[in-house]
Order: C-alpha cells, then sequence, then structure tokens
C-alpha cells in the first residue's frame, strides 16, 4: 500500500510558545497588517518606523505587491524623497504593467523630480490609453504641467533676460559650461611636470571670502525667496535654520542624544528645502515679480519710493550716529568711542550702497576724523614730574604699559594637561577677545577700498599687536597705516600711526629710532596747527634725549664685568 512507503514524522517535541508568540496568520495577512501599521505611521509622521513596515510588507513574489510600493512611493513623496519615489513607482509598473493607478504614480514621481518634460510624455501616453473616469485624472495633472511651462518659459522670460544678459556669460562659463577633459596622468606625475612638491597628494582648499555687503545681499535674497514660496511660514523655516546650530538645543556635553537631534533637525531643513526648490522650479522667482508687477511703470514707480524712503531712514540714523559721536566725546571716553565706531562702522555702513548712501564717503571721512581728534587727546602733559632716571617715564607718558615677559609655561611629560597645541592651548578671555578683533579687523581690511578707513584699521590692528607685546609686527603695521593716510592725505591718522610707532620703541627702548619717529611727529602736530601737541612731542623728545646721554654716560658692559671679576678676586685674596 502507498501508505506503508511515507517517511515517519521527525521525533521532536514543538516548542512551547508563550501566547503572544504565536502567529495564526498567513503571510498575505501578515503584509496586509505591516501596511496597515504603516499607513498609520505615516499619518503620525514616523518616518523611520513607517518605511520599515513598508520594507516588510513588500515581497517580491507577492503578485500584489504593487499596492504596497505604490503606498511607499506616495509616502516617499510626503517627505520630499522623490527620487526613491521613483523607483518605487517603476517597480510597481513593472509588477502591475498597463495600471492606470501605477502609471499615475509614476508620472507624479516625475513632476516632484521637476522632470516636466518626461512628466508631461508620460501623462500625454497615458490619457491617450486610459478611458472613461481614469483619463480625467491624466488629463487635470497635464492642464497642471503646461501651466509649469507657462510660467517657466512664458512671457515672463523675456523681460528676465533682458535685465539679466550682462551676467548670462559669467553663468555659463562658472555652471553651465561642461567641464574639459582632464589628462589621464596621476596627479604626483602631473605636478612632477610642473615642478612643484606634492607629498601627500593634498589639494590645497583654498578659502572664499564673501564681503559683508555680498553675505547681506545673500541673506536678503534668502528672505524674499522664502517669503514668496511659504508666505508667513518663513520665518518658520528661518527658527528652525538657526536651531541647527543652537548648542541650548542640542547640549552635546549633557546627552547623548545630541546626534539624533542635530540629524533630525538637519533631516527636517533639508526636507523642507526641497519643496522649495520644487515650488520655484514650477514657478521661478522671475514669473512671481512678473505676475506681481506686470506694469514696468508701476515697478519702477514702486522702487524709487522704496529707496527713497531707504535714504531717508540712512540720513536720520547718520545724523544720529554723529550727534551720539559728539556726545562721547564731550565725555571724553575714548575706550566708549572706540567700541562705537568699530560697531557702527563694520555693521551699518557697510552694508550700505551708494544708491542708498550717496555721501557715504563724507559720512566716513567725518566719523574717522572725530575719532582721530579724540585719539589726539590722550596726549596730554602730566601733572606729576618726569623723571629720566625712571626707565618707564617713556611709556607712562605716552600711555602704555611696559613691557613684562609672559609667564613661562610648564610642560610635565605623561601629563596631558600640561602639553600645549595650538587650538586647544589654555588662553585667557582677554587672549580670546583679542583674536576675535584681530580676525575682525582682518576681514574688515580685506574689503576695505577707501584709503582713510584703510589706516584707521591699520592702527586699530597694530593696537591689538601693542597690546599682545608683539612689538615688531605693530611697528609693520604701523608703518603700512602711514603709507594709507599719506594716500588719504589725512595728517591726523599719520599722527597717530607715528605715535604708534613711538609707544613700540619706547617699549623697546631704541632711543635713536625714537628720536626719528618723535622729529616726523613734531612735524606733523605742527602741520595740524597744534600747539598741545607739539608741547607734548617736545617734552617727549626732551625725556628721550636725557635717556640717550645717560646711556652714553653709563659705563660700557665690558666695564662692568671687568669690575665684577676683580670685585670677585679681591674677596677671595682677602
Amino acid at each position: 500500500m502507498p501508505d506503508q512507503y511515507q517517511p515517519a514524522p521527525p521525533a521532536a517535541v514543538a516548542p512551547h510558545l508563550n501566547p503572544w508568540e504565536v502567529n495564526p496568520y498567513t503571510d498575505e495577512q501578515n503584509r496586509a497588517m505591516w501596511r496597515s501599521w504603516a499607513q498609520s505611521l505615516t499619518r503620525t509622521r514616523c518616518k523611520a518606523s513607517a518605511l520599515h513596515y513598508f520594507d516588510k510588507s513588500i515581497n517580491d513574489q507577492d503578485p500584489n505587491r504593487y499596492v504596497a510600493l505604490c503606498m511607499r512611493s506616495r509616502f516617499n513623496r510626503s517627505i520630499a524623497n522623490a527620487a526613491q519615489a521613483l523607483k518605487d513607482s517603476y517597480r510597481a509598473a513593472e509588477a502591475a504593467p498597463g495600471n492606470p493607478y501605477v502609471n499615475l504614480q509614476v508620472a507624479d514621481a516625475l513632476y516632484d523630480l521637476n522632470r516636466f518634460e518626461e512628466n508631461k510624455i508620460a501623462l500625454h501616453n497615458n490619457s491617450l490609453i486610459a478611458k472613461g473616469t481614469k483619463r480625467m485624472s491624466f488629463q487635470r495633472r497635464l492642464m497642471v504641467v503646461n501651466g509649469n511651462f507657462q510660467d517657466s518659459v512664458g512671457a515672463s522670460l523675456g523681460p528676465f533676460f533682458l535685465k539679466n544678459l550682462a551676467r548670462l556669460t559669467r553663468i555659463y562659463e562658472v555652471t553651465l559650461r561642461p567641464e574639459r577633459m582632464r589628462p589621464t596622468n596621476t596627479r604626483w606625475r602631473a605636478l612632477k611636470d610642473l615642478n612643484e612638491c606634492d607629498v601627500n597628494s593634498h589639494k590645497e582648499r583654498k578659502s572664499i571670502r564673501i564681503s559683508p555687503m555680498e553675505t547681506a545681499r545673500r541673506k536678503r535674497k534668502m528672505k524674499i525667496y522664502n517669503q514668496n514660496y511659504l508666505n508667513g511660514s518663513w520665518i518658520d523655516v528661518a527658527f528652525l535654520k538657526a536651531l541647527r546650530h543652537n548648542p541650548i538645543v542640542l547640549m552635546d556635553k549633557y546627552y547623548k542624544s545630541a546626534k539624533e537631534r542635530r540629524e533630525y533637525l538637519n533631516n527636517s531643513y533639508a526636507c523642507t528645502k526641497r519643496f522649495i526648490k520644487m515650488l520655484h522650479s514650477r514657478s521661478p522667482m522671475y514669473n512671481e515679480q512678473y505676475q506681481r508687477l506686470s506694469n514696468p511703470r508701476v515697478m519702477d514707480r514702486l522702487h524709487q519710493a522704496n529707496l527713497f524712503r531707504i535714504q531717508f531712514q540712512a540720513r536720520r540714523s547718520m545724523i544720529s550716529i554723529l550727534r551720539t559721536i559728539r556726545e562721547i566725546r564731550e565725555q571724553k571716553d575714548v575706550q566708549r568711542l572706540r567700541k562705537f565706531v568699530a560697531k557702527i562702522m563694520g555693521e551699518f555702513v557697510v552694508l550700505k550702497t551708494k544708491a542708498v548712501m550717496p555721501w557715504k564717503i563724507e559720512f566716513m571721512n567725518e566719523v574717522y576724523n572725530h575719532l582721530a581728534l579724540s585719539l589726539c587727546e590722550v596726549f596730554n602733559i602730566p601733572n606729576y614730574k618726569v623723571s629720566p632716571y625712571d626707565n618707564d617715564s617713556m611709556c607712562r607718558l605716552l600711555g602704555v604699559n611696559p613691557f613684562r615677559p609672559s609667564e613661562v609655561h610648564q610642560v610635565v611629560f605623561g601629563r596631558r594637561p600640561s602639553y600645549v597645541y595650538d587650538e586647544t592651548m589654555p588662553v585667557s578671555e582677554q587672549v580670546r577677545a583679542f583674536k576675535v578683533a584681530r580676525a575682525t579687523l582682518d576681514r574688515r581690511l580685506y574689503f576695505s577700498k577707501l584709503p582713510i578707513e584703510r589706516s584707521y584699521l591699520l592702527f586699530e590692528i597694530a593696537d591689538c599687536l601693542l597690546q599682545q607685546n608683539h612689538l615688531v609686527q605693530c611697528l609693520l603695521y604701523a608703518k603700512r597705516s602711514i603709507d594709507e593716510a599719506r594716500r588719504a592725505n589725512s595728517k591726523i591718522w599719520e599722527f597717530l600711526a607715528t605715535m604708534m610707532q613711538a609707544k613700540a620703541h619706547a617699549i623697546l627702548c631704541k632711543y635713536e629710532r625714537q628720536s626719528e619717529v618723535l622729529n616726523s611727529a613734531y612735524r606733523l602736530a605742527k602741520d595740524l596747527k597744534s600747539p598741545k601737541l607739539c608741547t607734548f612731542i617736545e617734552l617727549c623728545r626732551m625725556l628721550n634725549k636725557d635717556y640717550m646721554i645717560l646711556r652714553k654716560m653709563a659705563p660700557p658692559l665690558t666695564t662692568r664685568r671687568l669690575r665684577y671679576r676683580a670685585s670677585n678676586r679681591l674677596s677671595t685674596v682677602g
């Protein structure tokens, strides 16, 4: 009999399972359940969990897998992941060829990827194949994409090209021109042919500096860009962008979840940017402006009215700034005036163009001349007796601290906190503030073109270096400040830079160089027709002359050494 030849069942005991571990459902029911869970999680914005259950619900052997693939495609489109959505829709089209619903998902994914030409071809082909009410969805989307073409290459494109015709060549050279074919030689061989050194084949990264005006222009353009497509929600996007680098939100040093928070904020902002880019591709900025103000006369009139308002407000701000400077000068608070001028010129005036502020150069000259006059008022005749026998008299007279050697840093072998590195070495708050101020002045100097402003910036850098006891560099920057002041024909800034050299020479005790510098300062004080400065410089010259006389009267160093040795011998013999 056939039953006699059947194999016996394996001799094993069924494993004991808890009630919640028993799965009585079939694979098809499990996939339907996971698909339902994924749909529920998409509504609660649990993206990672939703994708996990969508992946579990898709099986390549399932003939109805196109349903889950279409659902995942829609979900990827909802999180601005259009590339993955297109892949899922193509897989669904392979599983269910000729299905109008699946073809509609393919067209929508192409539309979200801003591939409007392919989207229109797909919609047109499917509208010819589909019948009845299924054709209406394709026809409605075809009308939308035709409207997008009208917005992009319609009547608004002509005025935009005419306005930006001069920039088209530069745009083509930088972004649109195809890259040239590079030789197949390796990097080290190419550099060897050019007689250049290449040790580790590391490419040198050139830092790109952007002017403050260009930074403000880009920030304003981004703000207008977000306002155009997000209306009142643009401020939420700006807040989200700032949150990504907010230490109060991330708290790297206190919680281990800082990495997840940073990743979540970056993903959210990237998703928002992709959605805005979709809206921009469908209706570019020039079309939005054209639709808002299609009449060029009205546009010019509004532009002129806005320009006049900004000019009027700039004029009022300038008058207020000059009034504040005069009040601070009356209080004789030089440090407060220097901080105020640095803030105003570095944050307000640098962002104004000649169209907004036609009198910008005159205003800058007046501000810097006010500051220079205030700095010259520091040089006063002291109310105490100045003695040449005190080596620090010249430093106190010029208002600088004499040089004191810095504390020696002790390195202990095997103790890491005692090691000194360039970036992680322990520095005081004052040194850190000097570094920040120096970097800010260097950045302003790089983009500055007005000679009097460059002279002021070089003077401030020299003052920072003087306070940090970098005296040789201070002298170099003071010499550059003098050259820029001569270009600007500004005697007062040339005098201040010369006095900066006098301060450095006073600390270094270089009396011959000090004599030359003080003679130049005296000639400049006479050109400024200031008896007070002439008297002060004359006192400095007399003190420096006494220093030179005392140094000549002092015995040479070799003589003192011989006397010291002789005294030691006599004491030993006695």
